[in-house]
């Protein structure tokens, strides 16, 4: 999935607990009510077995509650049996068509599944019942980001931080909405401000230090790789970007240290083992640089069999 189906998920986590709270308990009827209250409160507990338990017959003695359609769903989703939580959520629509809630938590399904044109259209149809819905915009942009709508991506995150200026991940989208398009000021300066108002998330770091490495800024990329390492020392890609900064500079005994540890955390990392054979080459260790070469090339090869359907064969 990448970098992109990660922060989707990121934005799940966070959205979890507000998609499914309290609000969401409202009923007609007061044994709905109380049901509803403990199915909550077992899925807000992560005690999900006994909320699917309870959910499923919930829903069979009242099946035309949206509420506890609602909750079947989100323990449903939070176990991973995301076919029966799109049902339940679908379901919910059906009864209560005019809940944006009931569109919202069925894009986080087909978010989490990577069905970025199906979560577009639940979210499309709940902000036309809730256009202010800041959270929802961000999700409307990945969801467009993920199939290279990077425009009509741009024109949500934009509009999300026009009705939330600080919320949480919108700025890293938007900059990374615009480093696709090679806009790279724009990028590093949406970059700035997320890491100026959410200074413990881990990814404008790397992203912004790509742009410095590859713009030759080398102090300023080193910079942003080692606070990306003081949040993840074991981040493979703080690391590596670190092993090119240090390349960069021809210091090379520091960065074939730095490229052994990266191989160290990720011991199949292509770039790392073909950049540490050239290092070994300039610093005159032949053998060493034969042997990491030997290693490209049987990654390469292994490569190429797995995606031929060779890997799985017996010889």
């Amino acid at each position: 999935m990448g970098v992109r189906g990660k922060f989707a998920l990121l934005i799940l986590v966070e959205i979890m607990a507000g998609a499914f709270g309290s609000g969401a308990r409202l009923s007609a009827q007061s044994s709905e009510d109380t049901l509803a209250d403990e199915i909550g409160s077992l899925v807000e507990s992560g005690r999900l077995d006994p909320a699917i338990s309870e959910g499923r017959q919930a829903t069979q003695q009242y099946p035309r509650s949206a509420v506890l359609q609602q909750l079947l769903g989100a323990a449903l989703f939070k176990k991973g049996m995301n076919e029966e939580a799109r049902q339940a959520f679908r379901r919910a629509i059906e009864l209560a068509p005019g809940d944006p809630k009931n569109h919202f938590n069925l894009a986080l399904v087909e978010l989490a599944e990577n069905q970025n044109a199906a979560a577009a259209q639940s979210l499309e149809a709940m902000l036309k019942l809730d256009p202010s819905n800041a959270q929802a915009r961000v999700l409307l942009g990945r969801a467009y980001h993920n199939q290279n709508r990077t425009l009509p991506a741009i024109e949500q995150f934009q509009k999300a931080l026009a009705l939330s200026p600080k919320l949480p991940l919108a700025h890293y989208h938007l900059g990374f909405a615009y480093q696709s398009q090679g806009n790279f000021a724009a990028a590093l300066e949406e970059y700035g401000r997320e890491m100026r108002g959410n200074p413990g998330f881990f990814e404008p770091y790397i992203r912004a230090g790509e742009i410095q490495l590859g713009r030759g800024n080398l102090a300023e990329a080193e910079e942003l790789f080692r606070k990306a390492l003081e949040l993840r020392p074991a981040a493979v890609s703080a690391q590596y970007g670190m092993a090119r900064v240090l390349l960069a500079r021809k210091d090379l005994n520091a960065a074939a240290s730095a490229l052994e540890r990266v191989i160290e955390l990720k011991t199949d990392h292509v770039e790392a083992h073909y950049a540490l054979a050239r290092t070994y080459q300039q610093l005159g260790k032949s053998n060493e640089a034969a042997r990491e070469f030997k290693i490209v090339s049987e990654l390469h090869a292994h490569g190429a069999q797995r995606s031929s359907g060779i890997a799985g064969s017996q010889k």
